[in-house]
């Protein structure tokens, strides 16, 4: 029997890097947000994605974004280097 993966860490219980406020990072979602979205509980990227890997987690306190995976120590995407070509 295989072990179970580990899992990542809900949002509410991490701590902003930036503003060091636990509770207020939101799941960052790219794209023209509809009339039904959940600002509450969602933080709107807008229509650009500004890089190969974007943000995926905002902070409502100070506007931080970054990476759930980096923040928790889940690290799941890879390096960020300044050498990609497509």
């Amino acid at each position: 029997m295989q072990p179970k993966p580990p899992r990542r860490k809900q949002l509410r219980t991490l701590t902003c890097p930036e503003c060091q406020q636990k509770g207020l990072l939101r799941e960052l979602l790219w794209g023209m947000p509809g009339d039904d979205f959940d600002h509450e509980k969602y933080a709107s990227g807008g229509c650009v994605i500004p890089s190969r890997w974007p943000p995926d987690v905002e902070c409502s306190g100070c506007g931080f974004q970054g990476y759930r995976d980096v923040i928790s120590g889940f690290e799941m995407y890879p390096p960020i280097t300044s050498s990609y070509s497509p």
